[in-house]
């Protein structure tokens, strides 16, 4: 679709991104499609399981993994989720609270989420083309409670509750929250992890192409003529169990090539980091 006919004629995508919906998708042609997860990472050999700070747990001590799963609150699932991550022999040198989206210069939204940067990662404002993807993480919980507090109402000129407000408050939450929370428009990015309260058998991770020209399009909309290409969402489910081989399957599916093919790999970006702001989150850790 062209920018420009965006711009003029569907004003009504351009509002907060926690009440982005089926519709807003659809204007676009953007849609999410589930995939089974790599075969290659089901199953991780013993002898190339990861020894958590170097050394074996109690066989009665809980594994990060096992915590990732069954603890519900946000705060646990992210320290469990660094620790499998971050550090020497993992993955992943360091993370941070990743920066607010920009639209035309502005920041506009700033999402509860954390970006983690591989080790060895460039400086992304010296050569952006040439950068690797980053890796987001959010807790479900945050997202539903944020966009539950746009609709919050408020008290009467006395203090008191408000009924009346409450309820239409209620029914306008309804109207925005997903039918299925697998598929909510918040998760359109280059690569998220994603974890849920309610769900202790599996993590989420989200993985979409965002071409250069669509991060041009999101920092200059006026200047921007071209077509823009919205790509499908691809998302898969990740197992905790077995937990002993989690951190290794993980690893695994966050380090493969991204499985979209719609543009290069050095083109992608996250697109709720936006491509001025990257150099901004380097060094910022919570």
């Amino acid at each position: 679709m062209l920018w420009n006919n965006i711009m003029q004629t569907s004003r009504e995508l351009f509002v907060n991104p926690l009440l982005w919906t089926s519709h807003h998708m659809n204007l676009v042609g953007c849609q999410f499609v589930e995939n089974a997860i790599n075969p290659s990472t089901e199953s991780i050999p013993d002898q190339e399981k990861i020894k958590i700070q170097g050394h074996q747990r109690s066989i009665n001590t809980p594994t990060d993994a096992e915590l990732l799963a069954i603890k519900p609150l946000a705060t646990v699932k992210h320290r469990c989720l660094v620790d499998i991550l971050v550090g020497q022999g993992r993955p992943f040198a360091r993370y941070g609270k990743g920066p607010e989206f920009f639209f035309a210069g502005i920041p506009v939204h700033q999402p509860c989420y954390t970006v983690f940067h591989r080790h060895a990662q460039p400086q992304l404002h010296e050569n952006v083309s040439s950068a690797p993807s980053l890796i987001g993480y959010i807790h479900y919980g945050h997202v539903k409670g944020d966009r539950s507090r746009i609709f919050e109402a408020r008290p009467d000129p006395r203090g008191r509750g408000n009924r009346i407000g409450a309820e239409i408050g209620k029914n306008r939450l309804a109207r925005v929250t997903p039918k299925q929370w697998t598929e909510d428009p918040y998760f359109i990015c280059s690569r998220l992890l994603v974890t849920n309260m309610t769900d202790h058998e599996c993590i989420y991770l989200y993985e979409t192409e965002i071409t250069a020209e669509f991060l041009r399009a999101l920092d200059e909309p006026k200047a921007a003529t071209d077509d823009i290409e919205w790509s499908v969402v691809r998302w898969r489910r990740l197992s905790f169990k077995p937990y002993d081989t989690f951190a290794d399957r993980l690893a695994a599916e966050l380090m493969a090539p991204n499985t979209g093919s719609s543009c290069c790999e050095n083109k992608r970006l996250s697109i709720m980091i936006g491509r001025r702001e990257l150099d901004d989150s380097v060094g910022q850790e919570e």
